[in-house]
């Protein structure tokens, strides 16, 4: 099984622009769509170019006007006790008294100003520079005080599923411009019946009222399709691709963080199961907080040596032992054995994609010295592929523990082998050219076809075991089988069939021609140790 399942994004999956075309702005509902009013327009610029503070600017100046107006009262005092300088009071004081009003009037612009520059800088720390929409600050702050009237709201998060990838690949001002484009359609879309407002990076949030499920979900559609026209950026035409979570509140909302905390779990949700949109479920916060607790356990395990390799044992017609697949367990100290499909979403999720691929390979790499003559296949992480300097970092890895690179399969999921970013495509080149065999893992259960087989550039398929479990039940199991394994070896593409449970399924997939195999009936994962003793003379494996 692959380290982690690829995602494409997206329409069609591509973030190589099509040619600019200009896309006319949609109408929805009857309101033509307008860039959002911005009120940062009068705030940039405006703030007061003083050094000290504002408040120690009032301070001076209010000082400074209680001084004069006090000269004033010691002049008054003194030409009372003293007739001789009375003569020069008068002007004196009409001086100071002058003085003082001027004084004021200083004192009062300069506080209206610092006032008025207090609320400007209030403006710009709640909105986002980008879009003039609310910032999660801004939102929160609005929602609480909004004018929805009372009764259902949805609050509805909206995640942008490529932008992160836009601006990794295109550049900065291209992200900005898709980011614009999508608060200007949800601003035209929504107008001054729901609060907008950019929350994240690639996220935005609308609080809406709502009648009910059927509101939202219907909501949630037509925002989907909103966001599925493509946009034009300087790049030329790019698809934005998009997942909802809702959380239904009641308003007025008291608690306007705990709602978007909801809503933002819903979304993930939807993110995890690839649906386009998910409503919040109370069982959604505990799922949370445990894979919270997961995420610092990983960690930890990771640091303390926890987790470890096991190795699954191929074999070919003849039941000889061919090769094995690299795989990671963590055996955790609370919880006992976490299974992998658990715990590696989990760790690409929190950031420990790339440590735990770089462990495995480590590891991989450490004990295939034990087998010089027996290929090894390691899983690839999707997240290590998409980054820079990947090949360099594997090439030295092997090299550090002095093995072949010919004798290493590399198993890489379809999406990744689908994809025109061009990090990914120099990096499995890269690979190719050191001498690295590159194999397509869970053959069958994305993209795949037969059709289009040839435009792999592999060096083996492994069949998913959903092919193999109906071998023997399903008369239809063994001709795809046969038609896999002819059209593999007419383009000398090596196939092996993953699964394998019972010595049924394992004379139907030789009968079908498929030669090599992996499964528990052939062999469980086991320790580097064990695969010592298969190797030795006169051991054997089932089948």
């Amino acid at each position: 099984m692959a380290l982690a399942a690829a995602r494409d994004f997206g329409s069609d999956g591509q973030l190589t622009p099509e040619p600019s075309v200009r896309v006319e702005p949609p109408t929805v509902r009857g309101v033509e769509t307008s860039a959002p009013p911005n009120p940062l327009k009068s705030a940039r610029g405006a703030l007061p170019s003083r050094d000290r503070p504002i408040g120690l600017s009032d301070a001076l100046g209010a000082t400074a006007l209680v001084a004069m107006i006090a000269l004033i009262g010691i002049l008054v005092i003194l030409a009372a006790r003293r007739p001789e300088t009375a003569a020069a009071a008068p002007s004196l004081l009409a001086g100071l008294i002058a003085s003082a009003l001027i004084l004021f009037r200083q004192w009062w612009r300069t506080r209206e100003g610092n006032r008025a520059a207090r609320t400007r800088l209030a403006l710009m720390l709640e909105h986002d520079a980008v879009t003039s929409l609310p910032n999660r600050l801004g939102f929160l702050k609005a929602a609480r005080e909004h004018s929805l009237g009372s009764g259902k709201a949805a609050l509805v998060c909206i995640g942008l599923t490529r932008l992160s990838e836009v601006n990794d690949n295109l550049g900065e001002a291209c992200a900005d411009q898709l980011v614009r484009e999508v608060a200007r359609r949800l601003s035209a879309a929504l107008g001054q019946s729901a609060l907008t407002g950019r929350v994240s990076e690639d996220m935005f949030a609308v609080l809406i009222s709502a009648g009910g499920g059927r509101v939202a979900t219907l909501l949630g559609g037509q925002l989907n399709q909103l966001l599925s026209l493509p946009v034009e950026t300087v790049a030329g035409r790019l698809g934005v691709g998009s997942a909802i979570g809702v959380s239904f509140v009641t308003l007025p909302l008291d608690d306007p963080a705990d709602a978007l905390r909801q809503a933002r779990l819903a979304l993930a949700g939807a993110r995890a199961s690839g649906a386009s949109i998910a409503l919040f479920e109370p069982q959604m916060d505990v799922a949370r907080r445990v894979e919270l607790e997961m995420e610092a356990e990983l960690a930890a395990a990771l640091s303390a040596g926890d987790l470890h390799m096991l190795y699954q044992p191929q074999v070919n017609e003849r039941g000889a032992l061919i090769g094995v697949e690299a795989l990671i367990r963590w055996d955790s100290r609370t919880r006992g054995a976490v299974p992998p499909d658990i715990f590696i979403p989990i760790a690409e999720r929190c950031g420990l994609g790339e440590a735990i691929g770089r462990f495995v390979l480590d590891r991989a790499f450490a004990d295939a010295r034990r087998w010089p003559d027996l290929p090894v296949a390691i899983n690839i992480s999707p997240v290590q592929v998409r980054k820079p300097g990947f090949v360099d970092m594997v090439d030295d890895l092997r090299r550090a523990h002095g093995v072949t690179a010919s004798r290493i399969e590399l198993e890489l999921t379809e999406g990744l082998l689908l994809e025109t970013n061009p990090i990914v495509l120099a990096n499995l080149e890269g690979l190719r050219k050191l001498g690295f065999q590159l194999a397509l893992d869970d053959f069958g259960t994305g993209y795949s076809g037969l059709s289009y087989l040839s435009q792999f550039q592999v060096d083996k398929i492994k069949i998913d075991r959903s092919f193999v479990i109906p071998l023997g039940a399903r008369s239809d199991a063994a001709p795809i089988i046969r038609a896999i394994t002819n059209l593999s070896e007419a383009i000398g593409v090596k196939v092996i069939a993953e699964g394998v449970e019972t010595q049924l399924q394992l004379d139907a997939l030789r009968e079908a021609g498929c030669k090599q195999a992996q499964g528990f009936h052939i062999g469980r994962p086991m320790p580097a140790s064990d695969i010592d003793g298969l190797l030795a003379p006169g051991a054997a494996l089932t089948g």
